[in-house]
């Protein structure tokens, strides 16, 4: 009876891991998508143990030189520090100041995707469900949202709002919610037609259960693969606003405040200053992009061969 029960329970572990194998499978045959992971996991370990990592905390003044400024990548210091990357204006070490960078970077642009995210989802869920003129008033306002350019709405919130971690990712959260809320009430109005949505009406099930518990699993793949697109616009949205002075203040840099700080030195030679920080904020897109079509091609049937 024992071995017969172990021999039973062994099978169902194994179809429970079964999805997760043939996923991970299928994402392993694309190289530039794995290519793209292990990028995009290496940004993350450097940006999250910068503490560790980094030779200086570059917003410490008790570490940094003010004689050590603009010093060209590879020169080392009076007091024996090489810095690979140059120096700034401040004499801070540019290696050091992209990996505190990127990890304000990727704070800002994944909290703003995951509240975007959150409440573009639940309002495309209630949308489509309860359509007729609620849902016709709720695309009225997407509709309204998506017609002004992301930039402009972002740049009127922080004028009147100022500068600041959480109100950058307040006005990203506002100009990004639209786009899930369209692209979840598109894919919930195939949904709520379907037989397991009658059938969960019929029996009288509350409406968040049916909302939450039966149509929102099948929106995810679709929302899995907008999350990982918007969370590299929220990073390049950031950088963009950072650059133009109007995202995060100076005590708390991100890459696109790093390369609006050395704009101004590109013409004198000393390219280094925002060259980097470029590179970095360029990869990390680029990185999440290509992990972003992998998820496009594995989880749109459409695209499945």
């Amino acid at each position: 009876m024992t071995a017969a029960g172990g021999v039973g329970r062994k099978p169902a572990a194994d179809g429970a891991d079964r999805p997760f194998r043939t996923f991970a499978r299928r994402y392993a045959q694309s190289a530039s998508a794995m290519i793209g992971l292990v990028v995009f996991v290496a940004i993350l370990l450097l940006a999250f143990g910068s503490s560790w990592i980094a030779p200086q905390n570059p917003y410490d003044l008790r570490q940094v030189d003010l004689l050590d400024n603009l010093l060209e990548p590879g020169s080392t210091s009076f007091s024996g520090m090489t810095y690979w990357l140059g120096t700034d204006r401040q004499g801070r070490d540019m290696l050091s100041a992209i990996l505190y960078g990127l990890r304000i970077s990727l704070i800002v642009g994944g909290l703003s995707g995951i509240l975007a995210l959150i409440v573009g989802t639940v309002v495309g869920l209630v949308a489509a469900y309860v359509g007729g003129r609620t849902d016709a008033a709720i695309m009225r306002v997407v509709d309204l949202q998506l017609s002004i350019p992301a930039i402009l709405v972002a740049l009127i919130l922080l004028v009147v709002l100022g500068t600041g971690v959480e109100k950058i990712i307040f006005a990203l959260v506002v100009v990004q919610w639209a786009y899930f809320a369209r692209t979840v009430r598109g894919v919930a109005l195939a949904e709520n037609s379907r037989e397991y949505m009658d059938a969960a009406r019929v029996l009288r099930l509350g409406h968040a259960r049916i909302l939450f518990g039966h149509l929102l699993p099948n929106c995810m793949p679709t929302l899995i693969v907008i999350a990982t697109v918007q969370v590299a616009s929220s990073i390049s949205l950031e950088a963009t606003l950072s650059f133009l002075g109007l995202g995060l203040p100076p005590t708390q840099p991100s890459l696109g405040l790093l390369i609006a700080n050395g704009f101004a030195f590109m013409m004198s030679g000393k390219y280094w200053i925002s060259v980097f920080p470029g590179i970095a904020l360029l990869v990390t897109i680029v990185s999440i992009n290509m992990i972003g079509d992998r998820l496009r091609d594995i989880l749109n049937p459409r695209l499945q061969r």
